[in-house]
């Protein structure tokens, strides 16, 4: 679950006894079979109802959180650079703490969370580049 999801849970309407939607699950569709009861139904203000209200608070949203207003990729990137500029935005989140503590509950398998590179469910100092591992350090110079 992303950290805009967090913050997206007021627009959720959920069925009685029905389990919250996560991006690791497909979301309801007649196509795929599921129903809005059994995976949750997710509003977005750009549905028809929203009010003003709903989209101001989208757009205050999008200016003070970084994963709001930058490219959702950045924080699934393959390249080192590109997860260190998610680790630095995330530096400047007001809810930088809550998102790192809700990707430990979780477990989340891969991706930056609260300013922390996650793989396999564990927080890693920097995420490895793809292929075969330097021999030592003294090579990565």
């Amino acid at each position: 679950m992303r950290l805009a999801h967090l913050l997206d849970e007021r627009h959720l309407e959920m069925a009685p006894g029905a389990a919250a939607w996560t991006p690791h699950q497909p979301l309801p569709s007649a196509s795929n079979g599921l129903s809005a009861a059994s995976a949750g139904t997710v509003h977005t203000p750009t549905q028809a109802g929203a009010s003003g209200v709903d989209l101001e608070f989208d757009a205050v949203m999008s200016s003070v959180l970084p994963c709001r207003s930058h490219d959702p990729e950045l924080w699934f990137a393959e390249h080192t650079a590109q997860v260190e500029q998610a680790k630095a935005l995330c530096r400047t989140c007001p809810l930088r703490e809550g998102c790192l503590a809700g990707a430990l509950e979780r477990a989340e398998p891969w991706g930056v969370w609260g300013g922390e590179v996650f793989v396999d469910g564990a927080i890693v100092a920097r995420k490895r580049g793809r292929g075969r591992p330097r021999k030592s350090e003294s090579q990565a110079a």
